[in-house]
Order: C-alpha cells, then structure tokens, then sequence
C-alpha cells in the first residue's frame, strides 16, 4: 500500500512540475501619442455586448489627454460541452483604431479541443483584429458555426464548422474567438472612445495627430474636427500643407474644416498657389472652397483669372461659377475672361460669353471681342 502512494505521489508531483506554464502574452503597437501615462481611470459603461464587462480604463497623459484605451474582457469559449473562461485586455488607441492585446499570466487562448495557441497564431490573431474590413463584420456567429448548445453565461457551445467565405479572416480552429474579439474591437467599444476623445481635442491636439506617422489617425481627427473648436494659426498653417500636399484625401478633409472666417486674403493666396501647383481635382476643391470666402480679394481674383487658359473646360467652368457667386467686378478678370471667347473649345468660349454678358463692367475692346463671338455662333 505505501509502495502505490510512493507511485501516485510521484506521478502527481510530475504532472505538477511539467504542466505547461502560460507567461503574459503580449501584442500590442505603440499609440499615435507616446507619453507617459498619468492616470489610468475607469468609466462604467453600458456597451450593449454579449460580454459581461461594463468597464473602459482611459489612460490620460499629464495634460490630461487620452493616450489609449482598454477594456477587460471576461468570456466563455464552450466546444463540445467544454468550456473555458479566459480573461484578455484589448487595447484601442485614442481614436478607437485597434492597438493589440495582452493575456495576464496563467491565461491563454485555444483552439478546438481547448488546444492552446501557438505563438504564430497569437501574431495571426493580432494581425486579423488590426483589419477594420474583415468579412467578420459581414455576419453573424449564427452562421459561421453550428449551435450544439448554450450554457447558462448565454455563449453558444460550438462546433468548429466554418464556412470557406471567412477563413483568412479567422485563427483556424477558433473562429468564435476571432469572431467575437473582432466584434467587440469594432463594435460598441470603440464609437465610445471616439466620442470620448472628440470631446476633448483642441488646435494643439490636432496638430499632433496630424503630425504623426499613422494616416488613419490624420483621417480620423479631421473627420471627427469640432465644429466649435477655436483654430489656431499654427493649425491653420498645417491645414494649408495638406491643402498642398499629394493625399487628395487628406487635402480634401482639410479644406473642409477650414471656416469661411478663416478665408482672409492671405489663406487665399496660399490656396491660390497650391491650385496652381495641384491637380485638377485639387483644383476643383479649391475653388469651390473659396465660394465661401466672406470677400474674394482682388488679388485672389486676377491671380485666378490668370490661370483659366491653362485649366480644362470643367475647371473654367468652377472659376467663372466662382466669380459669378461672389460677383467679381474686376476689369482684369473680364480682359482675362474675353481671351476665351476665341477658345478652340466651345464650352469654354459659351461659359466665358455667359459670365460678360453678365457683367457691367465692359471697355470697347471686350465689347469687340463679344460682338465677334455673336458674329461666329
């Protein structure tokens, strides 16, 4: 008898010592804004997900800005009547985009049969929940895999049947894993955080967004651009760049949040000089954005006129209609106008006949030029 508890005692001390040991698993990229964190504070939220998990720790830095986000998420992973808890941290930049995430000691995700992750699959997992289009959003966990029973928690008990339509988008063997981690990095989580850091941008905040490397965070400040928010003149000065720049994208964003107050005489000839230096559709952004302006000025007007017999019939179109909006009374700009009444292109020749009909100030040369036109049509 004391021979077979020498024998059992051995065996369990073996499996003790060889049991596998999980270390904190880690992948995670570094936020748009590296500082030190200050402050670490939790907001109790009600995220309207499947996970029993109602708190947002925002990390703030010394000025009182969010660096990053995280949420614990407690769940469930059932696979043939055996489930699993697992606890994992996701982490969201300031602006909500995916950072990565971090499993806590002892923890570690599995696959079918509760077989642990490799390291490459934990690299695949983190590459997958960095993908804001991933088909995962175009479905429900109903249909990638096949319902065998739920537990009391409310998560399914799942097979591991996958349709073909999402497998680069899944760690093979764990789609409900992928599935919902996936949907709770794009779902509820992050519109709460994009809420939360909108709130709080000013012009020294945007500009450090827009000075950094990640082109989503450049799109996401200036679509999520206060309206109320007071615009510096260094904001003003990196808003012009991109105006220039060669991201239409980027320059399209920025033109819009500038404010028609904003369109002095100056800003307008800064964008009169990246019109001539930009493309047709940056042309067209331009030229639209200075019907805002409260007063074109008259230097803005002749260097714009300047410019029609190098611009395609679309684009003297835009600058007639921008004139015709603002109704410029200029004498350079009708003799500059006149020019294109002999034009090859008959578009461009009636537009500039229909904006001097329309205008008073008209010398006997431009009049010449307007009754030989009649003459030719």
């Amino acid at each position: 008898m004391n021979g077979l508890l020498k024998i059992f005692f051995l065996i369990l001390f073996f499996q003790l010592t060889t049991e596998t040991k999980h270390p904190e698993i880690t992948r995670l990229h570094q936020p748009s804004f590296q500082e030190q964190t200050e402050e670490i504070i939790p907001h109790y939220i009600n995220f309207n997900d499947t996970i029993h998990s109602d708190t947002l720790y925002e990390y703030l830095a010394k000025s009182g800005f969010p660096l990053m986000y995280s949420r614990r998420i407690p769940t469930e992973v059932c696979i043939d009547d055996e489930c699993r808890p697992v606890n994992i941290d996701l982490y969201w930049n300031n602006t909500g985009r995916y950072l990565g995430y971090k499993l806590p000691e002892g923890e570690f995700l599995s696959k079918t049969k509760h077989k642990p992750f490799v390291a490459e699959e934990y690299d695949r997992l983190h590459t997958l929940l960095g993908d804001p289009l991933s088909a995962l959003a175009h479905y429900s966990i109903s249909e990638l895999v096949k319902t065998k029973d739920t537990t009391k928690t409310g998560v399914d008990a799942v097979s591991t049947a996958t349709i073909a339509a999402v497998m680069d988008y899944i760690v093979p063997g764990a789609v409900y894993t992928s599935y919902t981690l996936w949907h709770i990095v794009y779902g509820e989580t992050k519109r709460e955080i994009e809420l939360r850091t909108s709130k709080k941008l000013n012009s020294e905040q945007v500009i450090k967004f827009l000075n950094t490397d990640a082109l989503e965070d450049k799109v996401w400040v200036l679509n999520h651009f206060p309206k109320k928010m007071q615009i510096s003149d260094a904001l003003l000065t990196k808003l012009l760049k991109l105006v220039s720049g060669d991201d239409i994208y980027l320059a399209e964003r920025a033109l819009y949040v500038i404010r028609p107050e904003k369109l002095t005489k100056d800003v307008q000839l800064q964008l009169i000089q990246s019109f001539k230096n930009s493309g047709h559709l940056q042309k067209k952004l331009i030229a639209d954005k200075l019907k805002e302006a409260p007063v074109l000025a008259p230097e803005t007007m002749e260097l714009l006129a300047n410019e029609l017999e190098n611009l395609n019939a679309l684009l003297v179109k835009n600058v007639l209609d921008l004139f015709q909006n603002q109704e410029v009374e200029n004498m350079q700009v009708n003799n500059e106008v006149a020019l294109l009444l002999k034009n090859d292109n008959r578009y461009i020749a009636s537009h500039a006949f229909k904006f001097l009909e329309s205008r008073q100030m008209l010398d006997k040369k431009i009049s010449k030029q307007i009754n030989k036109y009649q003459k030719r049509n």
